[in-house]
């Protein structure tokens, strides 16, 4: 295993240890919880449009496996499998949601790759966390031929501002890529792009009662394209091998 992998594991566990996602899904704000619902609804909303395409999802940096067994409940007649490199959080996951399926395994690695096929790989917000982010994603194709990537909005100028000054986002060297830099590793490996949108509004960890204000006005946002493309908080979307999955 590569150097360059070792530390992305490594970085996974440390964030379990320090329960990081707890900010997201454990006594959340407002904001937190109305953002996370957003992209469930529309990973929901994308699965159920390829109908009986998908009878197997495979949660790809599932973490604790919260949003696996989310759409588990969503969706009772497809099987998710959640895939994390962070033992600790796919055993806790094994323990604790056991309506769904829980493997380790490292993106980066595809020796970890459980030895058969998906209908769709979900990759939701994993791909900034990476040091190798067009092989992760290359790397997806491996466990199916249909991968819907969810990635804070590279395109929207805010967020970069504050991948710059939060320290946050400093100390987990996080980073957001534009759709032109997905759309350029889409051409590269030779898929097809089946869905772009730009959903979201609402900023995690902002105060309550300005998050409720621009909830509010969120489904009229999204319709707008250049504010939704500039301003929205997340990029969908949604890739298709022609070839189906590529063999190991």
């Amino acid at each position: 295993m590569s150097v360059m992998v070792k530390k992305n594991v490594a970085t996974f566990e440390q964030d379990d240890r320090q329960n990081s996602l707890c900010r997201y899904v454990a006594n959340a704000p407002f904001s937190s919880q109305v953002s996370n619902r957003r992209l469930s609804d529309e990973t929901d909303k994308i699965i159920r449009a390829l109908g009986s395409k998908v009878r197997s999802v495979i949660d790809i940096g599932c973490g604790d496996g919260t949003y696996t067994h989310e759409l588990a409940v969503r969706m009772p007649g497809v099987s998710f499998t959640g895939f994390d490199p962070a033992a600790k959080a796919i055993e806790a996951a094994g323990q604790k949601f056991q309506a769904c399926t829980f493997t380790v395994g490292n993106v980066l690695d595809v020796s970890t790759f459980p030895d058969r096929s998906f209908d769709l790989a979900i990759m939701r917000g994993v791909i900034h966390h990476l040091p190798l982010q067009k092989e992760a994603i290359e790397n997806a194709f491996h466990l199916s031929s249909r991968l819907l990537i969810i990635e804070p909005n590279g395109d929207n100028p805010i967020l970069k501002i504050i991948e710059r000054k939060s320290q946050y986002h400093i100390d987990h060297e996080e980073q957001s890529f534009s759709s032109a830099l997905f759309l350029r590793v889409a051409r590269e490996l030779g898929v097809e792009v089946k869905a772009l949108t730009f959903v979201g509004f609402v900023p995690f960890f902002f105060p309550t009662l300005p998050a409720k204000v621009i909830h509010f006005f969120q489904p009229l946002l999204e319709k707008v394209p250049f504010l939704a493309k500039y301003f929205g908080g997340q990029i969908v979307l949604l890739l298709e091998c022609p070839q189906g999955r590529i063999k190991r």
